[in-house]
């Protein structure tokens, strides 16, 4: 009995040890954050100690690059520097899968640290602080679920690029892009790429392009088509008006046409296009993601294909809000933590059988939900 008693408290001093440490690694994580987050209208100060405000263009493993922002939006993307965290964040536990994002508003200070990477090339900087993100599109780190990985910040839209064939196109994916900037409140445009393919498809898939395009543009979202290698005068002008004075991040699934789209806006940077035998696999070319400036005004934040989206678990509550023809019925359920799927007295069923809510919208909101779409967005096996 003896030996027992002394077991269950050499585990309950552990469990408290485990409990307290755990408690201890989180205090320090908010007070490494609450250091590393400044906001903008404290920075003047720091100005006189030498540091200058710059933007993230590109993260890489061990380092980012970063270029000059000397006024709001004014970014000198051709003065780019090889950029290191400060050393004395590096220890900390990681809410995220890199301390920083392409977009990221940082305050440098000139000068590198031991044991960073320097180039003869480029000047060095160590960033000392970010500012606080607008917004910010975020997917579960695939390395660990404990973690996000921030694909880019600071936007001022999301310009969502699909194919309507080669790759075929993924509504399901597209809900998936739509429910994370309902989520940070942006804007949010599609482009649906390779319309000259479109035309010799079967008609019951041109039809079910029609059906979604309509659904889309009722629902509010602007819908654009085009064929980005040879597009029409007056599709060019209004996908330079979209783009023009903007930090727009453009996504999809890979090979979708991004690169030939952003070549449209005359970049600083001319994007790699697929090459004709990898444009039915939709392989990569973008492989990381990158703060571009445009020719035509505005900049882009080009993201490498997304071949799977993986959000993490959200609440009814939260996901029903973000498809934003529910939200007119939210308040008027049975049930206030009603999941909008066989509950009785649903508003949200009620109005998808009454024709109120697109039957196709609706099972994307299930899929998503129940985690029956997977990561592409595919919505098979989801009945309603």
């Amino acid at each position: 009995m003896k030996n027992w008693r002394h077991s269950k408290l050499d585990k309950l001093a552990k469990r408290e040890k485990f409990r307290k440490s755990k408690s201890k690694i989180a205090d320090e994580e908010n007070i490494l954050e609450s250091e590393f987050i400044k906001e903008e209208t404290s920075w003047d100060e720091l100005y006189k100690e030498g540091l200058f405000a710059a933007r993230i263009v590109e993260v890489h493993k061990r380092y980012a690059f970063v270029s000059t922002e000397p006024s709001p939006l004014d970014i000198q993307t051709h003065d780019v520097w090889l950029a290191s965290i400060a050393r004395k964040y590096t220890q900390s536990q990681r809410k995220e899968r890199n301390f920083f994002a392409v977009g990221d508003k940082v305050l440098c200070r000139p000068g590198s640290q031991e044991g960073s990477v320097v180039s003869e090339d480029l000047p060095s900087c160590i960033i000392e602080h970010r500012a606080p993100r607008a917004s910010k599109i975020a997917r579960l780190d695939p390395m660990t679920s404990e973690r996000e990985h921030v694909l880019a910040s600071n936007l001022s839209q999301l310009i969502i690029v699909a194919s309507f064939v080669y790759p075929k196109v993924k509504w399901g994916l597209i809900d998936r892009y739509l429910v994370l900037a309902e989520e940070q409140g942006i804007k949010a445009t599609i482009i649906l790429n390779k319309k000259d393919l479109l035309q010799e498809q079967k008609p019951e898939f041109i039809e079910d392009c029609k059906e979604y395009m309509k659904i889309y543009s009722q629902l509010g979202y602007q819908v654009l088509t085009t064929c980005a290698e040879n597009p029409s005068a007056e599709e060019k002008e209004e996908i330079q008006k979209l783009f023009h004075k903007a930090i727009s991040m453009v996504s999809g699934h890979s090979g979708v046409g991004k690169s030939s789209l952003v070549n449209l806006l005359r970049p600083e940077i001319s994007q790699e296009v697929e090459s004709e035998d990898i444009l039915t696999k939709g392989r990569h070319t973008t492989t990381y993601a990158s703060f571009i400036k445009l020719g035509t005004g505005g900049y882009v934040i080009d993201t490498p294909g997304i071949r799977s989206f993986l959000l993490e678990t959200r609440s009814s509550i939260d996901l029903s809000w973000s498809f934003v023809e529910m939200r007119p019925y939210l308040n008027k359920c049975k049930y206030r933590e009603c999941k909008h799927l066989d509950e009785p007295e649903c508003a949200v069923t009620a109005a998808v059988k009454a024709g109120h809510i697109s039957e196709r919208r609706y099972k994307s909101y299930v899929a998503i939900l129940t985690g029956a779409s997977g990561r592409e967005g595919r919505l098979r096996d989801v009945d309603i």
